[in-house]
């Protein structure tokens, strides 16, 4: 099996981990009711430890990868352009819209300036002051960000034992979930928001991409079988959405981790029909403007909810907004800024500094040579 057509599969994934996060807020703004549906909608804030799973996937995958080919592993170097490119551009852009839109909520210039500073630094979720206060979904990309600076301090030990590796992050995660929950601070969701609560999800798309190249060398995986568990894989994961609720989250959240790697590794060896329903074309476009999306549909939901249209009028042009915003922003914006590479970015930031700089000594220039009034 071709290689792309197997990790289409995984664009799949993250194109349903996207629209899961999205009906959530979508239905949390408007309150519109999705019939037998709703029960997906109320519990598709687990789109986002989908990602995180997605997340640690990507990140290790080229690792594993470069080592079952017998190819020299990717430069520490390379990994954090590619991080910087597709993060750091589009998240200023949000970034400076909300704040200016929202600028009368911050209490003082101070405060401010704290905000500001803590989301640039990406260190926002640390602290209850500054956890979600210019746009919700903004805590997640700071517990993105903060997993990526230690990505390249666990990848050597995870390289030689992923298994162990695995383990280690799994044990992490879980006393500290054990640690809030006796602490009475479970149902806390700042508290169990922190990156630590979420080690073993990301470790568990690490150890996923570790074990993918075996399995797929020994073809250990028979497409009708593979078929099958993945199916049961889906329904577990529908079950789970059924009964999910932000009471029960921390204490049942080590389930995710496994559950992820069920369901994308069966998935990966599946017959071909049944993944090309997982990576259709719908969720494959999800998937490509999934971070932009991210960024923009819960404000664009929230300013189409305060024109006063009916709930599922709401829902309608709330979508229809943030889809073509994301795509916008991801065609337009984006792909340009990573098609060009850092040096480019670079060159293009001088020449427009220069630029600015220009303007601003002719402006000077045109200033001083009015004559003064007082002549």
């Amino acid at each position: 099996m071709p290689e792309r057509e197997r990790l289409d599969v995984l664009d799949g994934l993250r194109g349903i981990a996207i629209l899961l996060v999205v009906w959530y807020h979508l239905w949390l703004v408007s309150g519109q009711a999705f019939g037998p549906l709703t029960f997906i909608a109320q519990a598709g804030f687990l789109g986002v430890d989908l990602f995180f799973f997605i997340s640690g996937f990507c990140l290790f995958y080229p690792y594993a990868h470069a080592a079952s080919a017998g190819r020299p592993l990717p430069a520490t170097r390379r990994f954090f352009e590619r991080r910087f490119l597709k993060i750091v551009p589009s998240y200023l852009v949000a970034l400076i819209v909300f704040a200016t839109i929202y600028h009368e909520h911050f209490a003082s210039p101070q405060d401010a300036a704290v905000q500001l500073v803590s989301h640039l630094a990406f260190l926002h979720t640390l602290s209850p002051v500054t956890f979600g206060t210019i746009s919700g979904p903004l805590w997640s990309i700071g517990i993105e960000v903060q997993f990526y600076l230690l990505f390249p301090f666990i990848v050597p030990w995870f390289r030689r034992r992923p298994l162990a590796g695995y383990a280690v992050l799994l044990a992490v995660a879980e006393t500290y979930r054990l640690v809030i929950g006796a602490a009475g601070l479970g149902n806390d969701f700042w508290t169990m928001s922190q990156l630590p609560a979420f080690f073993d999800v990301f470790g568990a798309g690490m150890f996923a991409a570790a074990v993918l190249p075996a399995l797929r060398a020994r073809a250990a995986l028979q497409p009708r079988i593979a078929t099958a568990a993945s199916g049961a894989a889906f329904v577990a994961a529908l079950v789970g959405l059924a009964v999910a609720d932000h009471d029960w989250l921390n204490v049942y959240r080590v389930a995710i981790g496994p559950l992820c790697i069920a369901l994308a590794l069966s998935t990966f060896f599946a017959a071909q029909r049944w993944r090309s329903v997982v990576a259709s074309r719908g969720l494959v476009f999800l998937s490509a403007i999934s971070y932009n999306l991210y960024l923009w549909h819960l404000e664009i939901t929230v300013w189409i909810g305060r024109i006063g249209l009916p709930p599922v009028w709401t829902v309608v042009v709330a979508l229809a907004a943030s889809l073509a915003a994301a795509a916008f922003v991801t065609y337009a914006f984006e792909r340009p800024i990573l098609a060009a590479g850092l040096g480019q970015l670079r060159t293009a930031l001088s020449l427009v500094a220069f630029r600015v700089q220009q303007s601003f000594g002719d402006a000077s220039t045109v200033v001083l040579s009015v004559p003064s009034t007082n002549e």
